[in-house]
């Protein structure tokens, strides 16, 4: 039953995220099948982060509550968010659909320390958390990659239909799955007394803030790169950059927080990383070109993607196994935070790719400075 419920949870997850971009590649298109302004349909994407920033810290503290009942929840509104798209294609009918699957994405990501710490215990947690991870990056890049050739075949239709089915089948396996397995529920703790815990620990600020300015350097990299390159000409390879990036990244997932995790090299690996990106970002401010640019963003994708995983990884080993979620859900807020902030700063800044370059060396060297403060791991 636990091979169920995990491939299940994988399933889930993958749905979620394809539904919060399901959109993107195809804005015009789906506007226009719509009957709606472009501006609306962009907005569909928005509710996801708008969400997840007001829900991520009450969604961890439910789960540590009740993991059971949080889980389900998250599952069956992704689950509703998906299949339900495919019995009306009225714009207000896929708002609909898109804030039921926003409000369900909090309860699965900060599910993955405390499941993966609780079914499966310290010597796969690892495995199961970069697992799930590396489901949650894949269901963006497939529907961000897929989405105008759906289009082109068969329509709205067919670009909905892939995370209907993958959510349908995830649904089906958790329910099944989860009747066998045994999860610990809190013991009761009042909510502020949870949150007390976890807001006292040092540790969680410091990963918090390194995560936040990893992921606000990627973000910026997949919503600002082009514009940027414009300045020296490069723009036309910045899709391609950062999609390589992304390929690499998820090869990183499979096999490097796992590693990392046997050797209790967590700090070692976060203070190895962040000054190589540092040094990457500085040539790239200093002399910007088309192998450099895409040889330095396929390293960065492999080493900084793997980083949310071990970070993850972090919190199951060093925070008490009834605080997982809430700290999950810090965690989460405050990088979250952070890289929303530096995200749209960083428009300021792209009028020259030297400029560009060196805004985002900037986090990543405060991101190295805060891993210097993080105690080794024991």
């Amino acid at each position: 039953m636990r091979a169920v419920l995990t491939l299940g949870f994988i399933l889930i997850v993958f749905a979620s995220q394809a539904v919060w971009v399901t959109f993107s590649p195809i804005v015009t298109y789906a506007a226009g099948d719509f009957g709606v302004s472009v501006e609306l349909v962009g907005l569909l994407a928005v509710t996801y982060p708008v969400f997840f920033l007001a829900l991520t810290i009450p969604s961890g503290l439910l789960l540590d509550r009740n993991f059971k009942r949080w889980f389900l929840f998250g599952s069956i509104t992704t689950f509703f968010a998906a299949f339900g798209r495919l019995f009306s294609l009225n714009y207000w009918w896929m708002v609909a659909c898109q804030l039921s699957g926003a409000l369900g994405q909090p309860f699965l990501l900060n599910a993955f320390v405390p499941y993966a710490s609780q079914v499966y215990g310290e010597n796969r947690r690892a495995v199961v958390i970069s697992v799930l991870s590396l489901s949650m990056y894949l269901g963006t890049v497939f529907a961000l990659a897929s989405g105008v050739k759906l289009y082109d075949i068969g329509g709205i239709e067919l670009v909905i239909l892939p995370s209907a089915a993958v959510a349908l089948a995830g649904i089906l396996l958790v329910l099944v799955g989860i009747r066998g397995i045994e999860i610990e529920a809190g013991e009761g703790q009042k909510v502020l007394e949870m949150l007390r815990v976890v807001v006292k620990r040092r540790d969680l600020w410091i990963i918090g803030a390194i995560l936040g300015f990893g992921v606000a350097a990627f973000d910026n990299l997949a919503t600002w790169l082009q514009p940027a390159l414009s300045s020296v000409g490069l723009e036309k390879i910045a899709g391609d950059a950062v999609a390589l990036a992304i390929v690499m990244g998820l090869i990183g997932i499979v096999f490097i927080p796992d590693r990392i995790a046997r050797r209790n090299a967590r700090t070692l690996y976060l203070r190895t990383i962040t000054p190589v990106m540092m040094v990457f970002f500085a040539i790239l401010a200093v002399a910007v070109n088309k192998i450099l640019l895409l040889g330095f963003m396929a390293i960065s994708g492999l080493l900084m993607l793997p980083a949310y995983a071990v970070i993850m990884d972090w919190i199951g080993k060093y925070c008490e196994k009834d605080v997982h979620g809430s700290a999950t859900g810090f965690v989460g807020l405050t990088s979250r935070a952070i890289s929303v902030a530096l995200t749209l700063g960083a428009m300021y800044f792209i009028g020259s790719a030297t400029v560009y370059f060196t805004y985002l060396t900037v986090p990543i060297l405060v991101a190295f400075l805060l891993t210097l403060m993080l105690p080794k791991d024991r």
